[in-house]
């Protein structure tokens, strides 16, 4: 790999830098195929012609302010994220004695989103789903989208690791039925649609005792489901495992065809997404017993981490979450 020097074009730069994430072993396919689509473009748009050596605490202040100006925070968190790393390339190669990055004005902050369902709420949506049709066309799989929905909000599992339930990860027929959560679903352009074997990361796999009305949708799942142990809850007619993306497509397609309804019962359109129903489980558990337990059930390290946006140090989950979860929500619905 070939050296940067001062003279070296911030494109130069992304390509080592690419080149080297490529090669590392602990980078996920899909955050690499983020940074190549932030590099494309975000980074060589705004700056891949300028050198390592104009780039001092200035140029680097403007140009990231030029994109937050013209195109969105998003893009320009994105850009000062991969500049810092690229950056911090060149210092390792003698290119630069220090990084201007560390050295430009913070961005705004994101918007917290915080909007969590009542009960009222999602026996409404509940209605909406058993008569969720079109007038031309198949069915929507309302059913499909009921059961994540149950499973989601009974575990407060992100969509990816609902979608990678497998039969031998559920015990519904104990005294305390749970779920093992214990990996994920990836998707990237090289690979296709994978499972991987943890969570968002390791430390998150956890097992949760689960309330009454998501051991009924687990239950559905189970009757289409194959018998051996590693087959998945959700797939598709082929048999294979259901994607997220197909999930999120779904559940745009029912938010889209009931935008009014759901506007009428005071629900936040632009947040109805799968993470809604992880939010809404958190936020029962945490208004009536604690931000303690929340983090636990969540999967996150700390408890900050669950005030500020929304992974566990053991496995278990304290069961107190099934019982909690049932009286209110379960018994409502």
């Amino acid at each position: 790999m070939a050296d940067l020097t001062p003279s070296s074009t911030i494109a130069e730069a992304c390509a080592l830098w690419l080149i080297e994430k490529r090669r590392s072993q602990t980078v996920e396919a899909s955050s690499i195929e983020t940074y190549e689509a932030t590099v494309r473009t975000v980074v060589l748009p705004a700056c891949g012609a300028v050198t390592l050596q104009e780039m001092n605490a200035g140029r680097c202040d403007r140009i990231i302010q030029r994109v937050l100006d013209t195109r969105s925070p998003s893009a320009a968190k994105k850009l000062r994220g991969v500049l810092r790393q690229v950056l911090g390339l060149a210092i390792r190669h003698g290119a630069l004695t220090t990084n201007p990055v560390q050295h430009v004005q913070r961005l705004p902050g994101t918007v917290k989103r915080e909007s969590s369902l009542t009960t009222e709420q999602l026996i409404q949506i509940r209605g909406l789903l058993a008569r969720w049709t079109r007038p031309r066309g198949p069915r929507p799989d309302a059913n499909r989208l009921e059961d994540g929905i149950d499973i989601m909000l009974g575990t407060s599992a992100r969509i990816g690791e609902a979608m990678a339930l497998r039969r031998c990860d559920v015990d519904i027929d104990s005294d305390a039925p749970s779920i093992l959560i214990a990996s994920t679903l990836t998707q990237t352009k090289t690979d296709g649609l994978k499972r991987k074997n943890s969570p968002k990361q390791p430390r998150q796999i956890r097992r949760v005792s689960i309330p009454g009305f998501t051991v009924a949708a687990i239950r559905r799942r189970l009757d289409g489901a194959g018998p051996e142990g590693t087959a998945f809850l959700f797939v598709t007619k082929s048999g294979a495992a259901y994607s997220v993306s197909n999930f999120e497509r779904l559940i745009r397609s029912f938010r889209e065809d009931h935008l009014d309804e759901l506007q009428k019962m005071g629900i936040d359109t632009e947040e109805f997404t799968p993470h809604l129903f992880r939010r809404t489980a958190a936020t029962t558990i945490e208004r009536e017993y604690g931000i303690s337990l929340a983090s636990r059930l969540l999967g996150h390290a700390n408890e900050n981490i669950t005030r500020n946006s929304y992974v566990v140090s053991a496995e278990a989950v304290d069961p107190r979450t099934a019982g909690i979860l049932d009286e209110f929500v379960g018994k409502r619905l």
